[in-house]
């Protein structure tokens, strides 16, 4: 539906900060989810001192709060690495939006890194942009894990309320999905492919955030100049699931969830081992973690601090901060949904996302049921889909 905003974004990043009421919350993308083990041990160490774990966001994005502004510059600072997927490069540039990417493979962490090159710096970009990379190649592991419930045809991340998403299938070079719909447009190279969508966005936007608020005149426009520099594919691309999550071991790569997205101290130090063993992390939008590589015990090494059943009733429940770290929050959002999860009310095959107001915060792409307080101090249940303020 098209939109007018009568403001800049203001997405935190790691210069930019919201201020909260528990102090300044500064948000760090990772590059397809890439986070390293110096990373890792830097955010954790920041998020100590302010009082709080850190928290994955709806869109694989690491969330530390509590931070003072001295603070919070001196852990932007230690961030900065020569490698394309840091969280903040040599340069001090962190990435304008969210660059997400299938976490299991290895095929998309080059195209990833090199569309985060072509983003860094540029100040046209709004932080609410999502850019997805996602591989659908028959046999990929992004594919191949799920081919027990999903066909291989389905993907993960496309499925997440992406703007632009590049689709790595077998053969007719990417495809180019735009707010979740299939162009039918594709190109050789899915990086150029994916920076020529986000510079015909910004080109055309106005003042728009999310290519779902551009009217007709600038999507024929968006169209118009994408044709020029693509070729038109064969087939139809269909966005995969809202929650592609396979909890547990396949293979060598295992996925767990931190409740509600929190990592804590514990959790962290576990993680650094598994990670000084081999292992490489991968954030994801559907706030799990994806340990590469991982070793045979890893997920021994890590119950009792994440969940690794695929059957738990913490799986699709999300939620914003809520009281008393969130000062327009009704009630302590967080400490209402564990009771309930706790007295068996919820969990389950339903994706909810539990808030403390009606901005909903955090609500993840999808169709979800966003589970929002009231003055009354009850709850009441919107189903919603595609909105992602993660």
């Amino acid at each position: 539906m098209p939109r007018t905003r009568s403001r800049p974004d203001a997405c935190p990043g790691a210069w930019r900060r919201h201020d909260a009421a528990d102090g300044a919350l500064a948000r760090f993308r990772p590059v397809g989810g890439a986070t390293t083990a110096t990373e890792l041990r830097l955010l954790a160490g920041a998020a100590a001192a302010g009082g709080s774990p850190i928290e994955l966001t709806s869109r694989g994005s690491w969330q530390v709060r509590g931070l003072a502004g001295t603070t919070a510059d001196d852990l932007a600072d230690a961030l900065r690495d020569d490698r394309p997927d840091a969280l903040v490069d040599a340069r001090g540039r962190d990435v304008p939006c969210s660059i997400i990417a299938s976490p299991r493979s290895t095929a998309v962490d080059p195209v990833a890194g090199a569309v985060a090159t072509g983003l860094r710096g540029r100040v046209d970009v709004p932080g609410r942009l999502l850019v997805a990379i996602e591989d659908r190649r028959s046999g990929s592991p992004a594919t191949g894990r799920r081919q027990r419930r999903f066909p291989a045809t389905e993907g993960d991340v496309s499925g997440q309320g992406g703007d632009i998403t590049v689709v790595l299938p077998d053969d007719d070079g990417a495809a180019l999905l735009l707010d979740g719909v299939d162009t039918g447009l594709r190109h050789d190279d899915p990086a150029v492919l994916a920076l020529a969508a986000v510079d015909a966005f910004t080109t055309h936007r106005g003042s728009a955030w999310r290519v779902r608020e551009l009217d007709d005149a600038a999507r024929a426009a968006v169209g118009a100049e994408l044709a020029e520099v693509t070729t038109p594919g064969v087939g139809t691309l269909e966005p995969g699931p809202a929650d592609p999550t396979s909890l547990g071991t396949d293979g060598t790569a295992l996925e767990v969830l931190p409740r509600l997205g929190e990592v804590d101290l514990p959790t962290v130090m576990a993680l650094l081992e598994l990670l000084d063993r081999g292992a490489t992390l991968r954030a994801t939008p559907w706030r799990t973690l994806v340990l590469r590589d991982a070793p045979a015990d890893a997920a021994q090494r890590l119950r009792g601090l994440v969940e690794t059943d695929p059957s738990s009733r913490w799986r699709g429940i999300s939620a914003c901060v809520g009281a008393p770290r969130c000062r327009k929050s009704l009630t302590d959002v967080r400490g209402d949904l564990a009771a309930a999860v706790a007295s068996g009310h919820v969990g389950g095959q339903v994706r909810q996302h539990w808030v403390g107001c009606s901005r909903a915060c955090g609500t993840p792409g999808g169709r979800v049921a966003v589970v929002e307080a009231e003055t009354s101090g009850t709850y009441r249940t919107i189903v919603r889909s595609g909105k992602v303020n993660g």
